[in-house]
């Protein structure tokens, strides 16, 4: 049985309709017909500029199916107009085209989402929405091999207890380095936060429409995980102790800028602080140019997930009665970093460096306002926050980036 590329299509659609059928569930009290106009697959077969020898082709192509009992053909003015399946010869069907039918199929991925209930909430939560799906003869989320990777991925960034690098992750999984960020980033991610209980990290304030967004979501939610595209450190800059639970302590001055892993801070003990402020810093450029008296920096690398919003609470609370400030970019953007430590953190922090005066004394330096930038402007301003600035920023359309502050206030400062 040795068919073309066209008659397979024939039989492939014609076995697509009978497996989407009642007939198929066995639900159906009628006998069904499973049939197709010729253009299904051969789109010109009734175009007046056809090539005669293609449709000749193609016809007989559709009587050898015909001959060897798997379809009739109902013809009109000459013409085929209909290519029926004969209902008894669905087995054949699967073996010329090499396939297996959808319920095995179906069952398969029931047994594999199976497979994964019981290891997390959020997992649970997932699998037992999709075998609902496929007990109701509906396609899941994700089929066959993308699922098993998916579900692989979630599995271990779930059970994952140490900082990890996202190549690391992909090749740890997945056994290509570069599969994880082309393939799958998004799926897991967008499904991590469908299925689980994030939303205390982004406090309803990031906004998926936009692409830059997406992306920063799915780095926060990552990082919850300790999983990074690079290794994840937390640098300071002024006068403290670090005490850890190993024994040394570590003291810096405002001369000696010093960094420490995510995963050396989770054996910090205590963190005394000898400046009265404490500043933390959005960008590591301004971080390294800044110098100022009195103030204790930290630069934590935009928005914070639980791990480092703990770290902030443990430090206010060895270092009772200190400012807290933040300094980053004029921007929404900037803004809304400051509300995701202020309600992750419970401290009050003011901003520095970011008041409309600062927008209009760098002015020379602006770049206009993006949609995303307006909508997420427009929400602080309806909520009531940074009312000044963010009507400044909307009247005129402009935002500022933090380096060109912290470089002209610190010339000469590195």
């Amino acid at each position: 049985m040795g068919y073309n590329s066209v008659q397979k299509q024939v039989l492939e659609a014609l076995l697509d309709q009978y497996e989407r059928s009642k007939t198929y569930q066995g639900e159906n009290k009628v006998i069904q017909s499973f049939q197709i106009p010729p253009e299904k697959v051969f789109p010109d077969y009734a175009s007046d500029y056809a090539d005669m020898d293609q449709i000749r082709d193609f016809e007989a192509w559709m009587r050898e199916l015909e001959q060897d009992g798997l379809i009739t053909i109902k013809y009109g003015s000459g013409e085929i107009r209909k290519l029926t399946a004969d209902p008894e010869s669905w087995d054949l069907y699967y073996e010329v085209l090499q396939r297996r039918d959808k319920l095995s199929l179906q069952q398969d991925q029931i047994m594999l989402y199976q497979r994964y209930l019981g290891m997390s909430p959020l997992l649970d939560r997932f699998c037992r929405e999709q075998i609902g799906r496929l007990q109701q003869n509906k396609n899941p989320l994700y089929g066959g091999k993308e699922a098993e990777a998916i579900l692989e991925l979630c599995k271990f960034i779930l059970q994952n207890q140490q900082d990890i690098l996202e190549r690391e992750l992909s090749m740890a999984v997945l056994k290509d380095s570069k599969r994880w960020e082309k393939k799958y980033r998004s799926k897991v991610c967008g499904l991590l936060r469908k299925y689980g209980d994030y939303e205390s990290l982004f406090l309803g304030l990031t906004d998926d429409r936009d692409k830059e967004d997406k992306r920063e979501t799915e780095r926060i939610l990552l990082a919850e995980h300790q999983i990074y595209p690079n290794p994840s450190y937390v640098y300071f800059k002024g006068n403290a102790e670090f005490y850890f639970s190993n024994g040394p302590c570590v003291r810096t001055d405002p001369s000696m800028p010093m960094a420490f892993s995510s995963d050396a801070l989770k054996g910090l003990k205590a963190l005394y602080i000898g400046d009265e402020a404490v500043i933390t810093v959005e960008n590591l450029t301004s971080f390294n140019r800044m110098q100022m008296e009195r103030a204790f920096l930290i630069f934590l690398s935009g928005y914070h997930n639980l791990a480092k919003q703990a770290f902030i609470k443990q430090v206010a609370g060895d270092n009772p009665g200190k400012q807290w400030h933040h300094f980053g970019d004029i921007d929404p953007d900037g803004f809304y970093i400051v509300e995701n430590l202020i309600r992750g953190t419970g401290i009050d922090f003011h901003t520095v460096y970011m008041d409309t005066d600062t927008l209009k004394k760098y002015d020379e330096y602006t770049k206009p306002l993006e949609e995303r930038d307006r909508r997420k402007a427009e929400n602080l301003l309806a909520a009531g926050r940074y009312t000044d600035v963010m009507s400044y920023m909307l009247e005129k359309g402009k935002k500022l980036e933090q380096e060109i502050v912290s470089w002209m206030e610190w010339k000469g400062a590195l």
